[in-house]
């Protein structure tokens, strides 16, 4: 088995073609958020490219059914129902609803990675131990698919990936090769490995973040092992496995 990490979403056309299995990590704060409402009770979540294909998404739902959930430059995007803080998607606000999911970062990378037609899931911190065991139990080379920050390089999803790396390593044994990104990923993590909140708040999202007045979304995001949910993607929707 080869783990391989995808650092920026522009090298996907490189690295799509190389992995049988995909993750996909938005740290801040799409994974957390999606993971969050599965274990929740949300029956799933629909990756939507942008807020028009949402709404385009919730006109073939029954009155109810469907929640129009997401984010535009860290902010709820006006006329929807939640934005992309963790906290917002209680299971009382989502438990036996579908979510209509556009943010500008994790939907996007996540119907990007749905369109190679490989098993993709959600990872983060709040289900690393869950997606490790998961994807340890298999042959299939993995990509861990960063989706980084407009396209950037993001700290918290490339220090998330290192941490699954090392323990999917870990939990496979001698057999796991891992790339030279991955490697480097995974020296990140021991860096940080420490004070993951401190981590994430001084990247760059989560100093924006913070200007937006949501900080307080970051802790939840880096809180390890919060959930057992491994949100999986079937036909086009993510569900709780």
């Amino acid at each position: 088995m080869r783990i391989d990490v995808m650092l920026t979403p522009g090298d996907w056309p490189i690295k799509a073609g190389l992995a049988g299995r995909v993750a996909v990590i938005d740290v801040l704060r799409a994974s957390t958020s999606i993971i969050t409402a599965l274990s929740n009770g949300a029956e799933s979540v629909i990756p939507a490219s942008s807020p028009e294909e949402a709404v385009g998404l919730k006109a073939k739902f029954p009155a109810g059914r469907a929640l129009l959930c997401g984010e535009r430059e860290g902010l709820i995007i006006p006329g929807f129902d939640l934005g992309n803080s963790p906290a917002e998607y209680s299971a009382g606000r989502v438990s036996g609803k579908t979510l209509l999911f556009a943010s500008t970062n994790g939907s996007r990378m996540i119907a990007q990675a749905a369109r190679s037609g490989r098993p993709v899931c959600v990872a983060g911190f709040v289900n690393a131990g869950a997606v490790s065991r998961r994807l340890a139990d298999g042959e299939e080379d993995i990509l861990l698919a960063c989706a980084g920050r407009e396209g950037a390089f993001s700290l918290e999803d490339a220090t998330a990936a290192g941490m699954l790396a090392g323990a999917i390593r870990r939990l496979s044994g001698n057999g796991c090769f891992l790339s030279d990104e991955a490697r480097a990923a995974v020296f990140l993590y021991r860096h940080f490995a420490h004070d993951l909140a401190g981590m994430a708040a001084g990247s760059a999202h989560g100093i924006y973040l913070t200007g937006l007045g949501l900080g307080a979304d970051i802790p939840a995001c880096v809180s390890t092992d919060a959930f057992q949910a491994v949100p999986v993607l079937s036909d086009g929707a993510l569900v709780a496995t």
